[in-house]
């Protein structure tokens, strides 16, 4: 298992260009429309003394008082934000095609090898995602249709919310085992891919026939990486909590910070991808 470890780290650390190429597409997207976000927002409050009042916190009333008053700004925002995730869906269907197809490559790779990867398998890729999405959702709707159907009786049956805290915790462990787990079908499905560029239907069954012969395994580097990206969020997130920001500088370095921990995310995907590309032996 180590040498799994290991070896997704040394790849996903040589990689370090695919990885900024991917950055860069994320953020030209958040970019585009954070803008816009921007301009309707200093045109319709940009004057207005009550939103100073969010400064000290979070107040409900201020923000029903905004969207009571702003709300027709907000509304043309909240449709694009629809085209938003189309578009972000397209993207991240390509740009982990590219990811998959250079964890693959036993040789160094460029951005030309990225980009060829993910027009190569941005039709497959897209079916798969679409499939696996849809049972993301109904997985969502097994784990929490009956937990919320089940809070209310929970509430006059214990004797306490913390028994109740603990079961919605409990369920929330549950599911995202159950997204781990497709998580982790989905990549081994896209690997099947490169093997011999067949159907989407047999990448899945040949996902499938990879994730049961090494599911030990795989679900072990699953678990590590994921506690790396955990560790990183949360050293960022005590950062945050900690750190009073009250001169330009920290405002600066927090940004940049931010930015690294986004980066650094993206590398632990690719080793990610390496490390199963390893365990199956697709590389």
């Amino acid at each position: 298992m180590h040498s799994f470890i290991r070896t997704g780290l040394q790849k996903g650390l040589q990689q370090w260009r695919i990885a900024a190429i991917v950055y860069g597409i994320q953020l030209l997207l958040v970019m585009t429309f954070g803008i816009q976000v921007y301009d309707v927002l200093k045109a319709s409050i940009g004057h207005s003394l009550e939103i100073n009042k969010l400064a000290a916190g979070y107040d409900h009333t201020v923000i029903m008082d905004f969207l009571s008053v702003h709300g027709a700004s907000i509304t043309p925002l909240l449709g694009q934000l629809r085209w938003l995730m189309l578009v972000w869906l397209l993207f991240s269907v390509f740009t982990n095609g590219g990811l998959l197809y250079c964890a693959v490559q036993p040789e160094a790779v460029t951005g030309r090898v990225f980009w060829q990867g993910g027009a190569k398998s941005f039709f497959t890729f897209l079916k798969i995602s679409v499939f696996l999405l849809l049972l993301v959702v109904v997985w969502s709707g097994i784990v929490w249709i009956p937990t919320i159907a089940l809070l209310e009786p929970m509430l006059a049956f214990f004797s306490s919310e913390k028994y109740i805290i603990w079961v919605v915790f409990l369920m929330l462990m549950v599911w995202f085992i159950g997204l781990g787990l497709l998580f982790v079908w989905s990549v081994c499905s896209r690997l099947y891919y490169f093997q011999g560029q067949v159907s989407t239907k047999a990448c899945l069954m040949g996902g499938w026939r990879f994730f049961g012969r090494q599911r030990g395994r795989l679900l072990g580097l699953f678990a590590a990486f994921a506690g790396f990206k955990a560790l990183l969020m949360v050293g960022y997130l005590f950062l945050d909590a900690f750190v009073e920001i009250q001169t330009s500088g920290l405002v600066v370095l927090f940004f940049l910070l931010q930015q690294a921990v986004v980066f650094g995310k993206i590398q632990i995907r690719q080793m990610v991808y390496a490390g199963i590309g390893r365990v199956v032996g697709v590389w």
